[in-house]
């Protein structure tokens, strides 16, 4: 008899888990799709027509340069931790709108050997 119930006692335990990790897997999957459903929905807004981030650079550690177009105006402000200041409003002759190039196309194992290769010579000097 005391067999039967540690016997019963067991696979009463492996169904509890079982039937747990079912629920947790449904709940994964149910806030997955809930959040691709919600960020398509149309309830966060996402973008205006009188706002745009033209540039950014980043200065410091928390600290980065926004050129904000504003309407038709241009506008040049410094975020950082706690507050964000108006530097200065620009023109649209004094912006380049050009793209940088700066960003190369190159794969993951030429840079690599371009690292091993520059630590290489680190060592030899």
């Amino acid at each position: 008899m005391l067999v039967y119930l540690t016997d019963f006692s067991a696979a009463a335990d492996i169904f509890k888990f079982f039937s747990v990790f079912i629920v947790f897997i449904a709940v994964i999957v149910a806030a997955y799709y809930f959040t691709k459903w919600y960020a398509k929905s149309g309830f966060i807004k996402k973008g205006s027509n009188n706002v745009e981030i033209v540039e950014t650079f980043q200065m410091s550690p928390g600290k980065i340069v926004y050129i904000l177009r504003i309407g038709q105006r241009y506008v040049s402000v410094v975020t950082s931790k706690d507050n964000v200041v108006k530097l200065v409003e620009l023109s649209e002759d004094e912006l380049d709108f050009q793209k940088a190039d700066i960003i190369k196309e190159t794969s993951f194992k030429d840079i690599m050997g371009q690292m091993l290769k520059n630590k290489k010579e680190d060592k030899k000097h």
